[in-house]
C-alpha cells in the first residue's frame, strides 16, 4: 500500500513488493520454473502497476527501474538469486513474449 500512496517516489523495497505480486500471479497461472516466472513478471510489472491505479509514467519508470537494477543484480549475485534470473529475459531474446504492453515495449 505504501507503493500505491506515492509511486513516483517508490523505494527499492516497494518495487520488489510490486514484482512479488506479479511474480506470484505467474505461479497462479501455472508456471513453476522460477527464471521463467520472474521473466514473465518483469514483462508484466508495468501492466500490474497500471491495473493497481499507478499513473502511466510512474508505472513505466518503476517497471523499467526494477528490470534494469533489481533484476539485473540477481544475475550478478548468483546463488539462490540466480535461479530467478536469465540473460534470455530481455527485449528480443528467447524469453521475450513480445507483449504490446510489456515493461520494455515502446509506448
Amino acid at each position: 500500500m505504501s507503493y500505491l500512496s506515492h509511486p513516483e517516489r517508490a523505494t527499492g523495497r516497494e518495487l520488489q513488493s510490486l514484482d512479488l505480486f506479479t511474480h506470484e500471479s505467474m505461479h497462479v497461472r501455472g508456471e513453476l520454473n522460477e527464471a521463467l516466472t520472474e521473466c514473465e513478471a518483469v514483462q508484466r510489472n508495468y501492466r500490474a502497476a497500471r491495473l493497481l491505479g499507478v499513473p502511466d509514467k510512474a508505472a513505466r519508470e518503476n517497471a523499467l527501474r526494477y528490470y534494469n537494477i533489481n533484476y539485473q543484480q540477481r544475475g550478478k549475485i548468483g546463488g539462490m538469486q540466480a535461479a530467478y534470473y536469465s540473460d534470455q529475459c530481455a527485449p528480443g531474446k528467447a524469453m521475450d513474449e513480445h507483449l504490446s504492453d510489456s515493461t520494455w515495449a515502446t509506448p
